[in-house]
């Protein structure tokens, strides 16, 4: 094999190995369906290279936590997490659930609260993709 297409053999494998290392994050413009609760506006969730854990971010606190996630087919992931919020009473952590799909770019959230027996205030938008290569990915085929 002469050298020119080792080269580009090399870059093919370096690119699908990039495309398995690439980290996933979404922004998600969330509205309420029910009125009188609190659903965040905007979050941003970036998944972990496996989707098996993510960060989200709430704008309007800019904080970010760790989420639990669990896959529910082959492009819808469960979400879980808490904010630790401080409020006029002391530190609440309002708890999130959300669904994202990821081929339509839906996401349905709900807000849990701990000891309600109502049912949990609702709220559902959409969402778009940011996809970035990872670092050690960037690194390998001389994007930094």
């Amino acid at each position: 094999m002469s050298v020119p297409a080792c080269g580009i053999l090399a870059l093919v494998f370096t690119l699908s190995g990039a495309g398995a290392l690439a980290e996933d994050s979404f922004q998600c413009n969330l509205k309420p369906i029910s009125r009188a609760s609190w659903i965040p506006s905007r979050i941003n969730v970036r998944f972990s290279d496996d989707f098996t854990t993510a960060m989200v971010t709430d704008a309007a606190f800019g904080v970010s936590v760790s989420a639990k996630v669990s896959q529910r087919s082959a492009t819808t992931y469960a979400l879980s997490w808490s904010l630790p919020v401080l409020t006029n009473s002391g530190r609440a952590k309002p708890r999130f659930r959300a669904a994202l799909n990821t081929a339509n770019l839906k996401m349905s959230i709900q807000s849990i609260r701990a000891g309600s027996t109502m049912q949990p205030p609702r709220g559902w938008g959409t969402c778009r993709r940011e996809a970035s290569l990872s670092l050690l990915a960037q690194n390998r085929v001389g994007w930094n």
